[in-house]
């Protein structure tokens, strides 16, 4: 007796020829997550069975149907139909656990279109891509997220440890409302005591589940929560505001070290080398590091503290490398 699981990866075999017209062993044996010895097991079955499946042996080998053979057994379970909503976002849908899912919906649902509805497509996905990571970044480490988004699926109550800016950690009852992916960072907005919150996954340290089940606000939409916490977080009152002297070619570089409301204060097109103008900065730490940052780009007028401050730690780098290249002579 064939087992579910087996017959459940037969299926699937089935559906990529379908869908791919020939494929390698060694690419099914990639999508399915088996042996290629279990592959051609399977596809031995498959045609034991009456599939008209067809081997070919050598470099170019692998599987096809034969005779345009087409089956209808195409419909999607509640976890592939709930996996259709990262079609196009195969990473992110990889780190929640859902590759597969996702993977084997998108084939049962090529499968189900006509040829020139498949080409068109394979087309568009082939003209198309989403990639949700900043340049020169990688996704930052989130090993919590399987379980808070175990959380938010099964609409669980959850208790996470978490740190804070301060490094601190504290431990906090939440209702998992949604996750959300903003450039490349995972947040999860949540109640706590009745009132809406966002986390940043990363600084989640541990998450366990608890058997109370969410609280979930009446028509709660989360694209629209979390525009609201957005905007909330980009109108926050600006800590410090720091005026400076800075090289035009540098105001690009500038502008992605503002908050929102800052980078309209940045002239679109200068008229001269040099410009000085009043910027907000989210802290007075993080205008010490960013303007730091553009070197001899930039000179920081006011306030006097954060230019002394600036100065010091420009001169103090200066003289460390002038006695760096000392030490590194040859004596006498």
């Amino acid at each position: 007796m064939i087992s579910f699981v087996r017959a459940s990866r037969m299926m699937s075999l089935l559906l990529h020829l379908q869908v791919r017209g020939h494929v390698t062993g060694a690419e099914l044996a990639r999508l399915l997550e088996v042996s290629e010895r279990t592959v051609q097991r399977d596809a031995e079955a498959l045609a034991a069975s009456g599939v008209p499946i067809r081997s070919t042996r050598g470099p170019a080998g692998g599987y096809r149907l034969d005779g345009g053979y087409r089956t209808r057994l195409t419909g999607l379970g509640l976890d592939e139909a709930g996996a259709l909503a990262f079609l196009g976002l195969a990473g992110p849908a990889a780190q929640l656990g859902l590759g597969s899912l996702l993977e084997g919906a998108r084939t049962k649902v090529l499968a189900g279109m006509t040829g020139e509805a498949r080409d068109r497509a394979s087309a568009t996905a082939a003209r198309f891509h989403l990639d949700p990571v900043r340049f020169f970044g990688t996704s930052e480490p989130v090993p919590c997220l399987p379980g808070v988004a175990a959380a938010v699926w099964s609409d669980r109550r959850a208790r996470i440890v978490y740190t804070v800016r301060s490094g601190a950690t504290s431990t906090r009852d939440v209702d998992p409302l949604g996750l959300v992916l903003a450039a490349g960072v995972w947040y999860l907005v949540a109640l706590r005591d009745g009132a809406r919150r966002t986390y940043r996954v990363s600084r989640i340290r541990t998450v366990e589940p608890l058997p109370d089940p969410v609280r979930r606000p009446s028509g709660f939409d989360l694209a629209g929560v979390w525009a609201e916490s957005r905007a909330d977080l980009e109108r926050e009152k600006t800590a410090v505001s720091v005026t400076l002297r800075i090289a035009a070619h540098a105001l690009p570089r500038l502008r992605e070290v503002l908050p929102v409301h800052g980078q309209s204060l940045l002239p679109g097109a200068p008229t001269s080398e040099w410009v000085e103008l009043t910027v907000p900065f989210e802290s007075a730490e993080w205008s010490f590091t960013a303007l730091l940052g553009l070197g001899a780009a930039v000179e920081v007028m006011a306030p006097a503290d954060l230019r002394t401050r600036i100065a010091g730690e420009l001169s103090s780098a200066a003289a460390q490398y002038r006695d760096g290249g000392r030490r590194g002579q040859d004596p006498g």
